[in-house]
């Protein structure tokens, strides 16, 4: 804890992919709730020869005092992490996202997916991912696109569209069949928020854009000059259900924490690992397959960011007590 301003300083290190950021940012933020806290947010490059395990000296952004606490996530952080924790003496947090396919004793705390089957006295497990979706922020994005949001009339939905990855393909032959199922909600007035993301192949994004440019309840984002500012969090804030693809871990936990329900529209592909993800996710309640109607439930938020956040802070505390007790 900083002596002079009395707020915890929190760096957070990633590759700079908004899926990424999105995790850091996101256990940044929530102990940013809890108490007073300074953020600083560090892109890291990918790694080199050099720094492939450790880096050899900090980045140009990397200025003491060391921080209270540390969260990096990605292959880009893990020299970082790792060369933190000998610079500050042990002095700074180590927080690392997901399984860092290192030595666990290098870290204070890794957060990784139930998925990962990873353990360890240093390893808490999550559903899914962290993110920056909380209620305050889903309710500002509700009134910054309110005036667009109410040309919607309800029931409304947001369908939240991945693509290709290395274990799922978003193929011609079923973005036809999803183009057709959307197409038939919103012929039985069922307004749509349609958000496509970095990983969306260019034919879809066009077939979205033929089908529904012109359709007065659709509202499609595909992340063009034309379409300004993301409406991304608006939209899950107005759903009434959000369709989501099944290739992504973070837009499904997403979903699932802004207290919605979740229809799951299942790519191609083996789900491998990931298949525990959507087990758990259904288990809860939170998830069901998308069958091309609207459905809807009531749930309660996933709020595995907050926990997350707490646990944190009792082990960050739990190191200050007894480096104290040692001193």
């Amino acid at each position: 804890m900083n002596e002079t301003s009395g707020q915890l300083v929190v760096w957070t290190i990633s590759d700079g992919r908004a899926g990424i950021d999105n995790q850091v940012l996101g256990l940044a933020d929530a102990i940013g709730e809890m108490l007073p806290t300074k953020i600083k947010s560090i892109m890291a490059p990918k790694p080199g020869l050099l720094t492939l395990f450790s880096a050899k000296k900090p980045l140009p952004e990397m200025n003491e005092p060391w921080p209270d606490v540390v969260i990096g996530c990605g292959q880009a952080s893990l020299p970082y992490m790792t060369a933190l924790r000998k610079w500050s003496k042990g002095k700074s947090f180590t927080v690392q996202l997901q399984a860092p396919r290192r030595p666990l004793k290098l870290f204070d705390l890794i957060i990784a997916p139930e998925h990962d089957s990873l353990s360890g006295d240093n390893v808490v497990s999550i559903i899914g991912a962290t993110n920056r979706i909380t209620s305050k922020k889903l309710e500002a994005a509700r009134q910054k696109f309110a005036k667009q949001l109410e040309e919607l009339p309800s029931p409304r939905m947001a369908v939240i569209i991945g693509g290709n990855s290395k274990r799922h393909k978003l193929t011609k032959e079923l973005s036809k069949e999803f183009i057709q199922q959307l197409q038939t909600l919103s012929n039985r007035n069922v307004s749509l928020m349609i958000s496509t993301s970095r990983r969306t192949p260019g034919f879809v994004r066009r077939a979205l854009h033929r089908k529904f440019k012109k359709t007065k309840n659709v509202w499609l984002w595909t992340d063009t000059k034309k379409d300004g500012e993301n409406p991304y969090f608006g939209f899950l804030a107005a759903a009434d259900a959000i369709i989501v693809t099944s290739d992504s871990t973070n837009m499904l936990t997403d979903a699932a924490s802004a207290g919605k329900p979740v229809l799951m529209y299942r790519l191609s592909g083996s789900d491998g690992k990931f298949s525990k993800l959507h087990e758990a996710l259904e288990e809860q309640n939170f998830v069901h397959p998308f069958t091309g109607a609207l459905s809807t439930w009531p749930v309660e938020p996933l709020n595995e960011t907050r926990r997350m956040a707490e646990e944190v802070l009792r082990r960050f505390y739990q190191k200050l007590k007894n480096h104290d007790t040692q001193d």
